[in-house]
């Protein structure tokens, strides 16, 4: 019996690993890729790449263990099923279940060492690349620039938008927009229809050339008198071409190293999350308190002096401002003109503490996911496992084309309904720790009721049967269109 086991784990593992390191780089080209306009131009030595990746690596790792396990348990169930192995053991006594057993100490072990690389490395992994990703966005490149936002050179003291770039390196610019800064304060606008960045071999200057423009100068400063200001507030000159030079030496010795981000959700284990959803919490109970009262102290009526008035005959303010008659004219007017200017300013610190208390929510939904993210990755392996085992012994297909199919649509509802629970959780739809475990409520059923039918061998035929007649209907339209 022991070499049974052997056999199935062995067998489980020789699919387990090429598919671990399989989606593993395909999963990393896929970062470098999504990141790739961040790193481009930049003069990014090999190591800082190496960097970048590396620590991206950790979300990428916690991403792959599952889909790869599913992918093991379809393909090695699937194998031994398709060459009857599957069958032979089961008339031994065997039965599925028997069979996962012999694999549950490793799952269990992996379920483990999951949660402890998703509690330390996962969080280490998010500050450095957070860090790393925020220095190398201060490395300014000789000829990239974002279109439609304006990019700031601090170093020349100007702020720049482009609507377009285009040529051949995208350093031709058009419909240029420049502020040009004296002691931090805008002094001159210069506006062009086109531009062209140059840079030096050892990128230490960038040239801006701009065609066809003008400048408009603010003049009042230059002005001493008052009335000089007056008759000449700006100034403006046309050019066809003017050349702004940009030192970028200071920005290009930025230290990549240094770390100034610490405390986002994504950076702190469980216990630091635990401590920070408390003082979280805390702060919001404290800010809906404090609202409270300053609601209730601006509402309430501290002085009133109208002419003549019996305080005992009115038994609420309504009461006071219905009577008309105890007021002059002018001095109703101006109450009124004080209520209304009250209820705006009361409707607007209603608005701006809303809007804190709405913010400070989602950040506090934000941790509290996070937190419960944590223990979702071990349980997910389990119910990848779940899924995959019993799947391949019913699809009875061990090679990668079928068992690819069902291991990404598993794993792609996997990921939708995470993200679902993520973005409704922290939107505040759901409570947060639902929003976490959302994928988990919906999957784990399914690794059951697949687990139970397979090992009580029901309904093999209608899924085979159901696999069989997608293949009769691919075969019969390859054949009908002449696809090759």
């Amino acid at each position: 019996m022991k070499i049974v086991y052997r056999y199935i784990l062995i067998n489980f593992l020789k699919k387990f690993i090429p598919s671990f390191v399989i989606i593993y780089f395909i999963l990393v080209l896929q970062s470098f890729w999504l990141y790739f306009d961040e790193l481009a131009g930049k003069g990014l030595g090999l190591l800082t790449i190496f960097k970048f990746l590396l620590y991206i690596s950790p979300f990428v790792v916690l991403n792959t263990i599952p889909l790869s396990i599913l992918l093991g348990g379809i393909m090695s169930f699937g194998s031994m099923s398709e060459k009857s192995e599957f069958t032979a053991m089961k008339s031994m006594g065997i039965s599925l279940k028997s069979m996962m057993k012999s694999l549950t100490a490793m799952i269990l072990i992996l379920a483990i060492g999951t949660f402890i690389f998703a509690n330390t490395a996962l969080p280490y992994g998010n500050y450095k690349f957070s860090n790393l990703r925020r220095n190398i966005k201060k490395k300014m490149p000789s000829v990239a620039i974002s279109e439609g936002i304006f990019n700031d050179f601090k170093p020349a003291g100007i702020n720049i938008h482009v609507k377009k770039k285009y040529g051949k390196n995208n350093n031709r610019l058009k419909d240029i927009i420049i502020h040009q800064k004296v002691n931090g304060i805008p002094d001159k606008v210069i506006i062009a229809k086109n531009g062209l960045f140059k840079s030096d071999p050892n990128n230490q200057l960038i040239q801006l050339i701009l065609y066809d423009g003008a400048f408009y100068e603010d003049m009042t400063r230059q002005q001493k008198k008052a009335s000089d200001r007056k008759k000449y507030p700006a100034m403006k000159t046309a050019f066809k071409e003017h050349i702004i030079n940009i030192d970028v030496s200071s920005i290009n010795k930025v230290d990549l190293d240094k770390t100034s981000i610490s405390a986002a959700h994504h950076m702190l284990n469980v216990i630091d999350l635990k401590k920070e959803i408390d003082t979280l919490k805390r702060k919001t109970v404290k800010t809906k308190q404090s609202f409270s009262e300053e609601l209730l102290r601006r509402n309430q009526i501290k002085k009133l002096n109208p002419q003549n008035i019996d305080i005992q005959k009115y038994t609420s303010i309504n009461n006071i401002l219905k009577d008309t008659s105890l007021y002059k004219t002018k001095d109703l007017r101006d109450l009124y003109s004080r209520a209304v200017q009250k209820a705006q300013n009361l409707k607007q610190f209603t608005k701006r503490k809303a809007d804190y208390i709405k913010n400070q929510t989602h950040r506090t939904n934000k941790y509290i996911h996070s937190f419960s993210e944590k223990f979702t990755y071990p349980i997910m392996v389990i119910i990848m496992f779940l899924v995959g085992i019993p799947l391949g012994a019913i699809i009875k297909k061990g090679g990668f084309g079928i068992s690819i199919v069902f291991g990404i649509v598993i794993f792609v509802t996997y990921y939708i309904l995470s993200m679902l629970g993520k973005n409704a959780s922290e939107e505040g739809a759901i409570p947060p720790y639902l929003g976490a475990w959302f994928a988990v409520v919906v999957l784990l059923p399914l690794g059951i009721y697949l687990t139970h039918k397979a090992h009580n061998d029901s309904e093999f035929a209608q899924i085979s049967n159901l696999i069989d007649f997608i293949k009769h209907k691919l075969k019969s339209l390859q054949q009908k269109y002449n696809w090759k």
